[in-house]
């Protein structure tokens, strides 16, 4: 074997290698899902004359309904003994609950599977199915089902 062929061959070989690494990292990055930004959920919504929010969904917002998604944000407790948690754009001293911020900047969660040890204003990372509620007033304008942390 000459010197030109065992260097065309190990070349090859190498630009092999490198193509399948190639496609394992993308399709590994293909799978992997974006972090919705807040500013998508950000909804108008009125007060009913009872003083109830009420969200309008608008309709471009209909491909994420029932979808998993990603999204970051700060734990807040709702009912420690209930193990009922919001997340929030911001942390608690600055969130809805403190009446400082829009009822469109907290999600409320349901885990897949009961956390233990949750910190309030802890910055995580969740995914989950996204639903809308405009039937309740009395819960969230959003709702994350099958909550687990994702990072």
């Amino acid at each position: 074997m000459s010197i030109h062929n065992y260097l065309h061959d190990s070349i090859q070989a190498q630009m092999k290698k490198f193509i399948v690494l190639s496609m394992m990292l993308f399709s590994h990055l293909c799978k992997a899902q974006a972090v919705m930004p807040w500013e998508l959920l950000a909804v108008p919504y009125s007060i009913t004359p009872d003083g109830l929010y009420e969200p309008q969904f608008p309709s471009w917002l209909d491909k994420y309904q029932n979808q998993e998604i990603v999204i970051q944000g700060y734990l807040v407790p709702v009912d420690v003994e209930g193990n009922q948690y919001a997340l929030s754009r911001y942390a608690f001293s600055s969130c809805f609950f403190c009446g400082n911020a829009e009822p469109n900047s907290v999600i409320e969660l349901i885990f897949k599977d009961r956390p233990d040890n949750l910190i309030t204003d802890q910055f995580v990372v969740v995914k989950g199915t996204l639903v809308f509620n405009s039937k309740d007033p009395f819960r969230l304008f959003f709702i994350l089902q099958q909550v687990e942390f994702a990072g």
